[in-house]
């Protein structure tokens, strides 16, 4: 689904796997893993405390850099089991009330990533009350988290903001959440008139089992209907096609075939032509 990006890149950490072959190697190898792990935890830890200790102290400027460096290190998956981590971050982002906006937008971010639902009803409350961007911050930490009781408010912001990031953001987000009580909502959304909008409508509603919105999905299959996308970039074009590849087949079936096909075959993209020959093993 088309996650709507903030104004900072995810990253995500990647395991690597070691493989011992030879017994004698392996005893050493072992202490000299377990060595290395805990240095690494200790210093990881070290810098995840540096950054909550900046945040809570440091100068304006310094907090909101905390804060996002702070996203950064747990979106690489530092410290995302350690429940210590989460507590001082629910307290650091219930101070952030009257704080530099950025701070609590990373926070969010944190929280979303953390999983924790104890941020649950913070988040709600910064839906209501924050700035646009901290809302949209706020719905994607939502999502993240999955908790269904999120789904009422974030659906009203469907239906009522004037935002068409807001809205983009909360269409996804009830995709996330598998709210099926709010498919009224997400099929509203495919008259948008912002195309976004429509495009995660209908990626949530097929990530629902819902057919409402393949049309849209058709559409967003054709590079000639994207191209008239206002400031649409290449990579977005591309990005859209790959998230509805496999949408569309689910709910084509086999009719979604020789659309398929034609994209394996001949479409510019590598990355488009290796989803649509997946999503065609799939069929």
């Amino acid at each position: 689904m088309s996650e709507p990006q903030p104004d900072v890149p995810r990253d995500s950490a990647r395991a690597v796997l070691l493989q011992f072959v030879v017994f004698p190697l392996l005893v050493v190898a072992v202490g000299v893993f377990v060595f290395l792990l805990f240095g690494a935890l200790a210093t990881e830890r070290d810098d995840i405390d540096d950054h909550l200790a900046a945040i809570r102290s440091g100068s304006s400027h310094r907090r909101w850099q905390a804060a996002y460096q702070l996203a950064m290190a747990i979106q690489r998956g530092e410290a995302v089991d350690d429940p210590e981590v989460a507590t001082r971050v629910l307290e650091l982002y219930r101070e952030a009330d009257d704080d530099d906006p950025r701070v609590r937008r990373y926070l969010a971010m944190v929280l979303g990533r953390l999983g924790d639902p104890r941020a649950i009803p913070l988040l709600l409350e910064s839906l209501e009350a924050g700035d646009l961007e901290t809302r949209i911050y706020a719905i994607l930490a939502l999502a993240e988290i999955g908790d269904p009781a999120a789904a009422d408010p974030i659906a009203a912001a469907l239906a009522s903001s004037d935002d068409p990031d807001l809205r983009k953001a909360a269409a996804y987000a009830l995709g996330r959440l598998g709210s099926r009580a709010h498919l009224p909502q997400l099929r509203a959304a495919l008259r948008d008139p912002v195309p976004d909008v429509r495009f995660n409508a209908a990626l949530a509603l097929a990530a629902l089992g819902d057919s409402s919105g393949i049309g849209v999905l058709r559409r967003m299959l054709d590079r000639d209907e994207l191209a008239r996308v206002p400031g649409i970039r290449e990579d977005q074009k591309e990005a859209i096609l790959v998230q509805a590849i496999p949408a569309y087949a689910l709910l084509a079936g086999e009719e979604a075939r020789p659309l398929l096909e034609s994209l394996a075959s001949s479409d510019p993209s590598l990355k488009v032509r290796a989803a649509a020959t997946e999503a065609l093993n799939g069929l």
